[in-house]
């Protein structure tokens, strides 16, 4: 029996018996009018209605059809050589990221697609191979700027007087170190709090730009170093609803701590709806618990191998940790993609 590939709302699937095709025609979720098709021994993609063996059976909604194409040409190969795993020609351009004018990618129902752990890690590794050499750069110019924000701000903590940290003491009796009684003032108190809120704030403005630039790699739009710094209009934004996510979580670990692992999963895409759509505070974590619904398992696996990757990475002298980032990083955005717009998003690297 023939296995067929198809191409619907700008993805290529399949492959599928003609059998599924029907089905899915008689769903909705495929148009022999306008949808094209291909299988091994076809020279280019058509509409399923202008292909002789498939004409008959979607009869009905194909009768008026001509006998080729009239809305896209088919999609062939730079190489000569027909490939059915290259996205194929579809009738309509679809834009690569949905906070994009002209993106009509369909949104999956939420849970619909449950995500699979092994292939957001795997389709990760494959963009940060793809993509090696600006892929470290960004990563190791996020880390530097992030250590370096740290350090300074520690220091001026502690010029000012912050910095609050108790003192040791010996005790001439027992010659043991015993905390020191130490005072603080309102005023360390205040400078404490303003100056790691602005080390906060500068640590979600560079995240901000890590998250578009991910968004970028996984729909194999250009990225360039840059965008670590073109996100501030939504900085107030993600600090506020980072906020909020981070005292729900809280008190979540607090109550028996399984609620704080459950805020945790479902709110946490937040940051990646605001920097993809744009969205306000309380808009992106309702998102977030949109389409994350029904995956919380393969998130909280996604999460525990994320872990033991880094782990990992310390591990092989620290220098590990320059490649199990990006593959965290970008497994993340790419199970983000997964949730919204179901498996078609994990890809082969060309």
């Amino acid at each position: 029996m023939s296995e067929w590939y198809y191409a619907h709302g700008g993805e290529q699937k399949g492959p599928v018996p003609v059998s599924e095709l029907q089905r899915l025609a008689g769903t909705g979720e495929f148009d022999p009018a306008a949808d094209l098709v291909w299988r091994d021994g076809m020279p280019d993609w058509k509409p399923a209605g202008a292909v002789e063996e498939l004409g008959s059976l979607f009869q009905p909604a194909t009768e008026e059809l001509p006998t080729a194409p009239t809305t896209a040409e088919p999609a062939t190969p730079a190489s000569g050589d027909f490939n059915p795993y290259a996205a194929p020609a579809a009738p309509e351009t679809v834009m690569a990221s949905s906070g994009m004018a002209g993106d009509d990618r369909q949104e999956i129902p939420p849970g619909s697609d449950p995500l699979q752990v092994g292939a957001c890690i795997s389709r990760g590794f494959e963009l940060m191979k793809a993509n090696l050499g600006m892929v470290i750069a960004v990563v190791v110019i996020f880390g530097a700027i992030s250590w370096t924000a740290g350090s300074v701000f520690g220091v001026i903590e502690g010029l000012l007087g912050g910095g609050i940290q108790p003192g040791f003491e010996i005790d001439p009796q027992t010659g043991e170190f015993q905390p020191q009684n130490q005072e603080i003032t309102p005023a360390q108190v205040l400078v404490s709090i303003v100056v790691n809120l602005i080390n906060q704030l500068v640590s979600v403005f560079l995240a901000l730009g890590m998250t578009r630039i991910g968004l970028n790699i996984v729909d194999g739009r250009e990225f360039t170093i840059g965008m670590l710094f073109g996100e501030a209009g939504k900085l107030v934004r993600a600090f506020l609803a980072g906020l909020l996510y981070g005292l729900a979580v809280a008190v979540g670990l607090v109550l028996l701590i399984v609620p704080g692992i459950y805020i945790a999963l479902r709110y946490g895409q937040y940051q990646s709806a605001i920097v993809d759509r744009d969205m306000g505070v309380m808009e992106s974590l309702a998102y977030s618990s949109r389409i994350t619904e029904g995956q919380k398992w393969p998130l909280l696996g996604l999460a525990i191998l994320s872990f033991l990757i880094v782990i990992a990475g310390v591990l092989a002298l620290c220098v590990g940790v320059v490649f199990a980032y990006p593959i965290v990083w970008l497994a993340g955005v790419v199970a983000y993609r997964w949730m919204q717009y179901g498996s078609g998003v994990v890809r082969p690297a060309n």
